[in-house]
């Protein structure tokens, strides 16, 4: 079995198994498919994350079975940048039958756009300095809510929005093809939101029918200005250091951060992930 095929094949065993994980984790009751507009909940931070995720799962496919080196650009297979569509799809398709949710025009269109900014970072150079990236971490805001939040750090990285921070990563090099930076700093912007602990409000009813009003906790926007490392510049010299990096081609590497906080105002920290 060639690299390609074995590629594909830990892929899909992977995909299948992430699906199985996710209906466990995140679905419990079922009924008729449905829609649900859901464009406006959670300060919008679901909807980049559909978008980070098909980036990522798109320009994996097209590394991994394109030939992003050859000079037939029919060779090159830059529709497979699309694939991270084609695989949340299902989700989408599963929270159509969800009770508590239903499938979202609004997701979507996000993993759309994921696709086609997978497409553009690809095809023009100036885009290509262009980096999705994600960070997370734990909150309190899940103890609060660990039905809906998550209750242990798997979970809560996936559902708890208050930890969420998505970034775009500038190598500015690239962007302006001139060396002005050293080559592994980038310049990064994010985005993330505290004090949600519901999609629209702070007020829900428990099974026991008992409401929970947390409405005096504010539901606030939080934009970010940091600097990140360039992981890919500094691989392919060391393999140590390579496996050491790996995750931080994604992952936004702890660095301070300067944020301006809707509710609190200006906020440095020393250390932000």
């Amino acid at each position: 079995m060639n690299s390609k095929k074995l590629a594909a094949v830990l892929f899909t065993a992977a995909y299948l198994i992430s699906l199985l994980w996710l209906s466990s984790v995140w679905y419990n009751t079922y009924t008729g498919f449905h829609f649900f507009d859901d464009v406006f909940e959670w300060e919008y931070l679901d909807k980049l994350g559909h978008c980070g995720a098909s980036f990522y799962l798109g320009l994996f496919a097209y590394k991994t079975f394109g030939e992003p080196q050859s000079l037939n650009s029919a060779l090159q297979k830059k529709w497979l940048c699309f694939t991270g569509f084609a695989l949340l799809l299902p989700i989408e398709i599963l929270d159509g039958f969800s009770l508590n949710y239903g499938a979202s025009p609004a997701d979507l269109l996000a993993n759309g756009l994921g696709g086609l900014l997978c497409y553009w970072h690809v095809s023009f150079k100036v885009i290509s300095g262009v980096i999705p990236k994600f960070s997370f971490h734990a909150t309190a805001f899940s103890i609060l809510r660990p039905e809906l939040l998550g209750s242990n750090i798997f979970q809560q990285a996936i559902k708890d929005y208050n930890g969420q921070t998505y970034w775009l990563s500038l190598d500015i090099n690239k962007i302006f093809n001139a060396k002005i930076l050293p080559e592994w700093l980038l310049l990064t912007v994010g985005y993330g939101a505290e004090g949600l602990l519901g999609g629209h409000d702070n007020v829900w009813h428990t099974n026991e029918d008992e409401v929970k009003d947390y409405s005096s906790i504010a539901r606030t926007k939080r934009v970010f200005i940091s600097v990140d490392l360039n992981a890919r510049s500094l691989q392919g010299k060391n393999k140590f250091l390579d496996y050491l990096l790996a995750p931080f081609v994604l992952l936004k590497f702890p660095a301070p951060a300067i944020e301006f906080n809707f509710e609190r105002g200006i906020i440095f920290h020393p250390l932000y992930f």
